[in-house]
């Protein structure tokens, strides 16, 4: 092991850049980290059981599309443009915090004893991996990685028969599915014009910039409307 990979192993500099940003660096780091994220689902799950009696995992509906959709989206709106648009780790930090939390909530059931407490664990490491790939200049891998991640987990679930598979969800969750592959495209296109600013003209910019912002808010206030629905119809 090299003195680079033990300098960004140490938590203390978690919140600087990476001491290499090459692509097989890159998968060595993210290999520790999720490794790092294995053992916190372990030791949560145990943790959890022992301290909620009756505790039920938490069950939502997802679709391969969803797994595809939500790493681009989730890494570009809490890591991405944090990054991009005030090139401070410290609101890359908070944003991903917020992120690494709202998982708890990823549940159809908002009780005490059904809520994401392992999944809250489980997105900690990821958290770090991915404000440190952004400030190192490689969000795409972050991208690409995390899609990756979620797309490797829901297919082994499949597998072993947890969950059934389907390319897109079914009923309400079908509108979902394709409401988050508008808001994904949106978001890809706002972060490609924050990247390439200074490549286009202040016309086109401003231009695209906007009807990209206008198509995210919409897709966004869709989505969570469906979601709202879903949410009172079930209670």
């Amino acid at each position: 092991m090299s003195l680079h990979e033990l300098h960004d192993m140490n938590p203390k500099y978690w919140i600087r850049q990476f001491q290499k940003n090459s692509i097989f660096y890159l998968v060595k780091m993210a290999i520790f980290y999720h490794l790092l994220s294995i053992g916190l689902t372990y030791v949560g799950s145990q943790l959890v059981i022992h301290v909620i009696t009756d505790y039920r995992e938490p069950s939502f509906p997802v679709s391969i599309v969803m797994a595809l959709t939500s790493g681009p989206i989730e890494e570009i709106l809490f890591f991405g443009l944090p990054y991009y648009l005030t090139g401070n780790p410290y609101a890359v930090l908070v944003l991903g915090s917020i992120w690494s939390v709202a998982h708890i909530f990823n549940t159809q059931v908002f009780q005490l004893n059904s809520l994401g407490y392992v999944t809250f664990l489980a997105t900690i490491p990821h958290l770090f991996f991915s404000l440190r790939t952004w400030i190192s200049g490689k969000g795409w891998f972050a991208i690409l990685f995390h899609t990756g991640w979620n797309l490797a987990f829901l297919l082994s679930y499949c597998f072993v028969g947890i969950r059934n598979c389907s390319v897109f969800g079914e009923g309400d969750y079908l509108t979902i599915d394709l409401f988050a592959l508008g808001l994904m495209g949106s978001l890809l296109s706002i972060l490609y014009l924050l990247y390439a600013k200074n490549k286009i003209t202040k016309r086109k910019f401003r231009l695209t910039m906007s009807s990209s912002v206008i198509a995210f808010v919409i897709f966004e206030i869709l989505i969570n409307l469906r979601y709202v629905e879903l949410f009172f119809s079930s209670s």
